[in-house]
């Protein structure tokens, strides 16, 4: 194993405030991946991985290993929306260094993996608060405020 590499990914600090949410179908979220997540449309109560492009978190999803949700509404899990919370990724693109601590990055998805984008900050949902600068495998991030999806009671 590499110096820095992690096995398992979450949660490393902070408060642990949320809500329940339902994964979507079809969902495959490895242990050694963030697990940021999107509402998968405007009037659906499942959530999705957050992937490239995605602009508005509503958290991070406390669930363990799943290889395939095959039907909606089965895993019902809670998603961590509080502010303060740290959450540790594997980096999927760039090279960590000290100075982007209090920047914003992108997140992405590659072989079902979600990670930190370092080298894509068109989105920035979430904000590097520490990283690997030895060998770039894990960055700790938070929730970016300003990004928060909104949700509005008709």
């Amino acid at each position: 194993m590499y110096d820095g590499e992690q096995l398992k990914y979450g949660q490393v600090s902070g408060g642990e405030g949320g809500f329940s949410v339902v994964v979507a179908a079809d969902q495959t979220i490895p242990a050694a991946s963030g697990k940021f997540v999107k509402r998968t449309g405007a009037s659906t109560a499942t959530v999705t991985l957050m992937g490239a492009g995605d602009t508005e978190p509503m958290g991070h999803l406390e669930i363990e290993e799943v290889t395939d949700t095959s039907t909606d509404g089965t895993e019902v899990r809670k998603c961590v929306d509080d502010l303060t919370a740290v959450f540790r990724i594997p980096i999927n693109g760039g090279t960590f260094y000290e100075y982007m601590k209090g920047k914003k990055c992108d997140l992405s998805i590659a072989s079902t993996i979600q990670g930190a984008a370092l080298n894509s900050t068109a989105d920035g949902v979430v904000i590097i608060v520490e990283g690997d600068e030895t060998n770039s495998k894990w960055v700790d991030v938070r929730l970016n405020p300003a990004k928060m999806a909104q949700v509005a009671t008709a």
